[in-house]
Order: C-alpha cells, then structure tokens, then sequence
C-alpha cells in the first residue's frame, strides 16, 4: 500500500471515529462516544476536531471541567509542537462554557 493509500485510509478511519463519536453523544451513550473521540485523539493528537468531539462530549454528560481540561490539555500540546493557538471555533467553545457558568 502507497503512502497516498495509507493517508486516505488514515483520515477516513477519523472521520468515522469522530462520526460515531458524534452520534454515541446524539443518542446520550456517552460512555460509547467518549471511548470512540478518545480514540480518534489517540490516533492523532494534533487533530483538533477530534479533541472538539470529546470535549462536547464532556458537555453533554454536563461535565464542564473535563471539557475545559480537554481543551487545556491540547492547547498546550499545540503550542509545543507547532506553535499555535487553538482555532477560533475552538475558542470560542471555550468561551462558551467559561461564560455559561454558575
């Protein structure tokens, strides 16, 4: 198998994980979903649309401290290895639950 076959079949084994991810957490199997998104994270730590997954997931179960400890931890692991900020959707997350609080 050539490399463009290997990054073909890499990404749409994400997209699935993040799928089902999302709809574990749509059918409130939140356990399911979580494993899945973690998963997704695993296999590629720099994807922020998989840590978005399980951080959303967090929220659904009203777990607003785990979501915020997701998005702290891949902050900072973005920032040391490449150098860059969470993006704006991202933050905005972020934002969303820091400001929804009691």
């Amino acid at each position: 198998m050539g490399f463009f076959e290997r990054e073909r079949y890499r990404q749409l084994r994400l997209h699935a994980l993040e799928d089902m991810c999302a709809r574990r957490r749509d059918q409130s199997r939140y356990a399911d979903a979580l494993r899945l998104g973690l998963l997704a994270v695993q296999s590629e730590p720099l994807r922020e649309t998989a840590h978005r997954q399980v951080m959303q997931v967090h929220l659904a179960e009203g777990n607003a401290g785990e979501a915020l400890r997701q998005y702290d931890g891949f902050r900072r692991l973005l920032q040391a290895e490449l150098g860059l900020p969470p993006s704006s959707a991202m933050r905005s997350l972020v934002d969303d639950v820091r400001h929804s609080g009691p």
